[in-house]
């Protein structure tokens, strides 16, 4: 995944110096490039070069002529703009993130955060109002709901007991529409792939799960959905 991203920022990079390029009088010579590339100048010398190469447009050419030639060097980017792009990727992405912190008691629930409502009765309350009533103590389950970008997700958290949980995943359009069988949900801890299952009906269960960090995945042909960020600790 790391791999992945950093390509397309090296693409977003390339494209932005070339709409930004500007033609310099002094060049660095072929063998000062041939160093720069090959990774043998100076630590000083080789920051010189990388600002020029930003600012001039002829050199970033010649060099990304030489690296298609020598597909086995690559130039790195700059760790700020791979800051800065992680920052926008992951403010983004909140846009189809539902977050949920609860804690599991004997045969009851504790919510502790989420971003999304829950379901109180025959009402969903936003989670900052269950606290200002003091309401933070469901019994053996919770339903906690969200609209995210495309989709409106409902996530029923059910304890077993102190030491595990079912979760169970229902997902409808925003119109509370069932959506077809083209719905794909997985559970994942650590970025390990746990269980995953086509959604056949309405929803689809997760049975017997310790407490823990997961993420749950919705996904339609390979492409992200939702994305369910949820803690769950004893």
């Amino acid at each position: 995944m790391n791999n992945y991203f950093e390509r397309i920022v090296k693409v977003v990079y390339r494209e932005w110096k070339t709409a930004n390029r500007v033609i310099e009088k002094d060049h660095p010579d072929a063998e000062l490039l041939a160093c720069f590339l090959e990774g043998n100048l100076p630590a000083q010398e080789k920051e010189i070069i990388q600002k020029h190469i930003v600012r001039c447009g002829l050199c970033s050419e010649y060099l990304s002529a030489q690296l298609r030639i020598q597909p086995h060097l690559s130039l790195d980017v700059p760790d700020p703009l791979l800051e800065k792009v992680g920052k926008l990727v992951k403010a983004a992405g909140r846009e189809n993130l539902l977050e949920v912190f609860l804690q599991l008691r004997d045969k009851a629930l504790g919510i502790i955060q989420t971003s999304g409502d829950v379901l109180f009765g025959q009402e969903l309350i936003p989670a900052s109002l269950l606290r200002s009533r003091k309401i933070n103590e469901f019994k053996e389950e919770v339903s906690i709901l969200k609209d995210l970008q495309r989709i409106r997700v409902m996530i029923k958290v059910q304890s077993k007991s102190a030491q595990s949980f079912n979760l169970i995943i229902a997902v409808k359009d925003k119109q509370g529409r069932v959506l077809n069988k083209e719905l794909r949900v997985t559970l994942l801890k650590e970025g390990v792939e746990l269980e995953s299952y086509v959604m056949d009906s309405e929803s689809s269960s997760f049975e017997n799960i310790p407490p823990g960090d997961y993420q749950l995945e919705i996904s339609r042909k390979g492409e992200n959905e939702a994305v369910i960020d949820l803690r769950v600790k004893a």
